[in-house]
């Protein structure tokens, strides 16, 4: 059976791409769509109505709150962000693609011919946005893995997307993001740390709650090379997510519709396959230097003294060296094509 693309992965990136190319493309997961979240699912608002998903927003954000030990400031936030219930996210975001999709696992990929557990699959393109392991692009080295490990519990109103550094943390930081009458808590290593159960329950303990169901994943920086052959890849199957925060979502999403935009051009007759994988190949180039910049933040939460690391966060509240920050944030991986 021929396809035109192939996307491997039907999470965020998966999507994104999937919402471009429409019945062009063959979603696989080897989940359920929408199962297997390992993700806090916290994004820019505007991101998750682009991706029709609106009605899976739980709870509105205008600020971020940085806690070192019990010395906490706020950060406006220049744009809204939220957060939202992934199972509903992926249903909506998928109902609007006009895609097949299809429980099957991606093995490996020969040439045009991709090998799956529901059988062999001949393709012209491929998306590889299978996750932090790479199924089909492999591993690449240089690559940092943190991990991170999350519940979510019923808990009092409260507001902002909070991030605390605190002793039980060492090599990372905890969070707690409002999501209407729940809250998810979570602790991340940036060393890749999986056992964090321990870290979890002492921050826990802080609010006096005990953990529920929990879930958890790796998150890869590093960013890979875009594109090689007839496979695009994106999201953390290419170590787009972001160091120091942990986001992965925003560069997900934008990765992901660049790689549909690129693609739908060469099915559209308007570039070659070779010039779309260097239009994505200078698309990573240029964020790439963008992202070493938040380097310097991760080494900053890894390696200082916690007095300095509260020094440091009070000197970025200042509101011009705030906006300078969060316009770099920002804007990494503003997609071109």
């Amino acid at each position: 059976m021929e396809h035109d693309v192939l996307i491997a992965g039907a999470s965020f990136a998966g999507l994104a791409a999937a919402r471009v190319l429409g019945p062009a493309a063959l979603l696989l997961d080897r989940a359920p769509l929408g199962a297997g979240q390992t993700s806090a699912c916290a994004a820019p608002t505007h991101l998750v109505e682009r991706m029709g998903a609106g009605p899976a927003i739980m709870q509105r954000h205008d600020h971020l709150a940085i806690a070192v030990g019990d010395d906490a400031v706020r950060w406006p936030l220049p744009e809204p962000f939220c957060t939202f219930d992934y199972a509903a996210y992926c249903r909506l975001a998928f109902a609007g693609t006009g895609a097949e999709f299809r429980q099957a696992s991606v093995q490996r990929i020969e040439d045009a011919r991709v090998r799956t557990t529901a059988g062999e699959i001949d393709v012209r393109m491929v998306v590889d946005a299978t996750g932090p392991r790479s199924t089909l692009a492999g591993p690449v080295r240089g690559r940092r893995i943190a991990f991170g490990l999350e519940t979510e519990i019923a808990a009092p109103p409260a507001d902002g997307l909070w991030f605390h550094f605190l002793p039980e943390v060492r090599d990372g930081y905890a969070w707690a993001f409002p999501c209407g009458e729940v809250t998810r808590f979570g602790v991340l290593s940036y060393l890749g740390e999986t056992k964090l159960l321990p870290a979890l329950l002492r921050f826990l303990q802080r609010f006096d709650l005990q953990p529920g169901p929990l879930h958890g994943g790796f998150l890869a920086t590093g960013w890979r090379p875009a594109a090689t052959g007839r496979v695009f890849v994106a999201g953390d199957a290419a170590g787009q997510c972001l160091p120091l925060t942990g986001e992965g979502i925003r560069t997900a999403v934008l990765a992901g519709e660049t790689c549909g935009h690129l693609l739908r051009g060469v099915l559209d007759g308007r570039w070659t396959l070779e010039e779309a994988g260097a239009r994505y190949g200078a698309v990573i180039d240029r964020e790439r230097r963008r992202y070493r910049a938040l380097l310097w933040g991760n080494g900053a939460a890894l390696l200082l003294p916690r007095p300095a690391l509260r020094l440091l966060v009070r000197t970025m509240s200042r509101p011009p060296a705030l906006s300078a920050f969060f316009r770099h944030y920002l804007s990494i991986f503003a997609p071109t094509t």
